[in-house]
């Protein structure tokens, strides 16, 4: 044999050499299993820097250099993991939990089995033994149970039929008993001989009152055995210190008895006949009741107060502070407050009324029309000072209007009407609406949505003002003041044909013979102005390539104009078009172009290579600040081609040259 049968220590050979490293090896394994005690139970994974010596039962899935020494003792020496498996019996202290294990049927369980946390004991005594009745014994002067926080110390019993009680016993006979006894209610018993018990507290544990005779801090309840909401307090907490009242019961019924605190019912009369009388003095808050004792619905009860009924006398009735002008509320909580025929007005100077619903005239509020008026006229007024009337609502998505109905059925709306933009509203039915005017919030600008139906006049307004218009139906047009002069908005004829879908046109204003040709110069952008004569919607732009030159591009651009007809903002720089080869060059693009407006035209080159261009009298001469007699008809700027157009444009009269318009076709969509 080479180990021993329990610690596996290594035993020496005979006439074996190197015996110091034997015996060095068996006193290790001692040092690491003897009074056995470890960091920890639970790891799976070995610590980062363990300290020579350390000492852990390994987890039941153990990591990395603990795999395969599943609960196996791991101890860290020489700067590395030694491992030990455990037998039957082994017991070690847990640093981790604070408690003992013993390793038993293929793991290790804590001192009574109950797991690796598990401690504990099916009896314990101290000072004394422990007994079948009492697991748990105690022998000595005091026992002190403490916590850093709250503490609970709780006797539980199976179920309500059980007892979970304190004993106070003199030589193991009961004298006392406290607790929950044969029910959930507590109870104080007392017994002079440990068999026969008296009972002078039980608190309801339904109800939480004392069920019978008991001395409380301030004197005495008086409670019923059987009925425990049965009760009467007696107590001296309201008597001035050093004073003894005396109480006696009354010898007669009906004898009114101050007992303060405790409702009290009479079944006659009560009358106060003195000329001055107090009836509910409290100073705190407090609940006076007059005529409330119906038990049932449909009781009509009269209250009097002052004359009894008699006519032709002044009652005085302050509610609240009898001080005139004092602050204060009063709540009627019946749902109909009637006033007599007789009363003709309900004074209130500088009053506030509030009221959830508020009919006038006759007129029967509901939930919906929380302020409804049956009269012919309604009069707000201010005594000559401004007046404002307000319709607010919640948010922008609300509503806020006025609504004109006949027969309940709406025919107008005017307001704020879902948007916080004043809105017109009409309705044939008072189902379907049609928005018939808008005002929009935040510019003032008014839409018609409907469009508008102007009156008609047999001559225009004798003294119309820039922004009039009117129709004349002796000329049958509609007229407008425009610029101080007055000019009929008639229907026109196309004056150029309107190109269809697929067909091109070239922006020219003039006429002229066929196009012409120009150089172009790097780095050149040459734009000239175009006014279409009807709506259109452009999908390709091209240009006519003449003379080619290797590598040259171009690229087209438009910008529209100002009040001026000055170009300014930028609507296209297109791709790159290729002037490398002859002929027609075209790119796809998005432009819509309007009738009326003036838009400027261009192309922009990086070479020398030519295209054609329009005669000159096909567009119109450009304005300039020198005088010239040859004709401007671009406007000509140098820009590196490999930047973007600028934008906006920043129109400089001295760019215009007398230099052909460049020939641009546009094709329609």
């Amino acid at each position: 044999m080479s180990d021993t049968t329990q610690l596996k220590l290594p035993l020496l050979q005979p006439s074996q050499a190197q015996k110091h490293v034997t015996v060095n090896e068996a006193l290790s394994v001692l040092d690491a299993l003897v009074q056995l005690g470890v960091k920890s139970a639970v790891l799976n994974a070995a610590p980062v820097l363990p300290t020579e010596g350390d000492r852990y039962i390994v987890g039941p899935v153990p990591l990395a250099e603990w795999a395969g020494e599943a609960r196996n003792l791991a101890v860290w020496t020489g700067g590395a993991w030694v491992f030990h498996q455990p037998n039957d019996g082994w017991i070690a202290w847990d640093e981790a939990s604070l408690g003992v294990l013993i390793f038993t049927a293929g793991d290790w369980q804590g001192l009574s089995g109950g797991g690796p946390m598990g401690n504990t004991v099916p009896e314990l005594g101290i000072g004394t033994s422990p007994d079948a009745t009492n697991k748990l014994a105690f022998s000595g002067g005091n026992a002190l149970f403490t916590s850093p926080a709250s503490i609970d110390l709780a006797v539980n019993k199976a179920t309500a039929g059980d007892d979970a009680s304190l004993s106070f016993k003199t030589g193991f006979s009961a004298r006392a008993l406290v607790g929950l006894l044969g029910n959930d209610s507590f109870a104080v018993k007392v017994s002079p001989d440990g068999s026969s018990f008296a009972t002078p507290l039980v608190i309801s544990g339904a109800t939480g009152k004392v069920a019978t005779l008991s001395a409380t801090a301030n004197g005495m309840t008086l409670s019923d055995a059987t009925d425990a909401t049965k009760a009467a307090v007696f107590s001296v907490a309201g008597i001035s210190t050093g004073t003894t009242r005396t109480y006696s019961l009354p010898d007669t019924s009906q004898t009114l008895a101050h007992i303060g605190a405790v409702s009290q019912t009479f079944a006659g009369p009560v009358t106060f006949s003195n000329a001055a009388a107090t009836f509910g003095s409290a100073t705190a808050t407090a609940t006076y009741e007059v005529g409330s004792g119906a038990t049932v619905g449909g009781s009509t009860k009269t209250v009097n107060l002052g004359t009894a009924g008699q006519s032709g006398s002044t009652t005085v009735v302050n509610i609240g502070s009898d001080v005139s002008g004092a602050g204060g509320s009063v709540v009627v909580n019946s749902p109909t407050v009637t006033f007599a025929n007789s009363v003709t007005a309900v004074a209130m100077p500088q009053a506030t009324a509030s009221a959830a619903r508020l009919g006038l005239g006759g007129a029967t509020a509901d939930a919906t029309n929380r302020l409804s008026v049956n009269s012919p006229g309604i009069l707000l007024n201010n005594a000559g000072n401004s007046i404002d009337t307000t319709l607010n609502k919640a948010g922008s998505a609300n509503d806020a209007s006025l609504s004109f109905k006949t027969g309940f059925s709406v025919r107008a709306l005017f307001g704020l009407l879902a948007t916080d933009d004043l809105t017109l509203k009409v309705s044939p039915d008072g189902t379907v609406f049609f928005d018939g005017l808008l005002v929009d919030r935040a510019t003032g600008r008014v839409t018609l949505p409907q469009g508008a139906a102007y009156g008609a006049l047999a001559s225009d307004p004798a003294t119309p003002q820039d922004g009039l218009v009117w129709y004349n139906s002796t000329t049958s047009q509609i007229r407008a003041r425009i610029g101080g002069a007055t000019r009929a908005m008639a229907a026109k004829s196309t004056p150029f044909v309107r190109p269809v879908t697929g067909d091109f046109v070239l922006p020219t204003m003039g006429s002229g013979t066929a196009t012409g040709t120009v150089a172009g110069v790097a780095g050149r952008t040459d734009l000239f102005p175009f006014n279409p004569r009807s709506d259109l919607v452009i999908d390709q732009v091209s240009v006519n390539v003449t003379t080619a030159v290797a590598a040259a591009q171009g690229k087209v651009v438009v910008y529209g104009s100002n009040s001026n007809s000055q170009p300014t903002t930028r609507l296209l720089d297109s791709g790159v078009l290729d002037f490398s080869t002859t002929g027609f060059k075209s790119i796809a693009v998005s432009l819509t172009l309007r009738e009326g407006q003036t838009y400027w035209l261009g192309i922009r080159h990086n070479s020398t290579a030519t295209i054609s261009t329009l005669v000159a009298n096909a567009t119109p001469d450009l304005t300039t600040s020198d005088l010239s007699t040859q004709q401007r008809k671009v406007l000509r700027r140098t820009i590196t081609f490999a930047n973007a157009a600028p934008d906006p444009w920043a129109y400089v009269s001295t760019e215009t040259a007398n230099a052909t318009a460049p020939a641009i076709w546009l094709r329609s969509t």
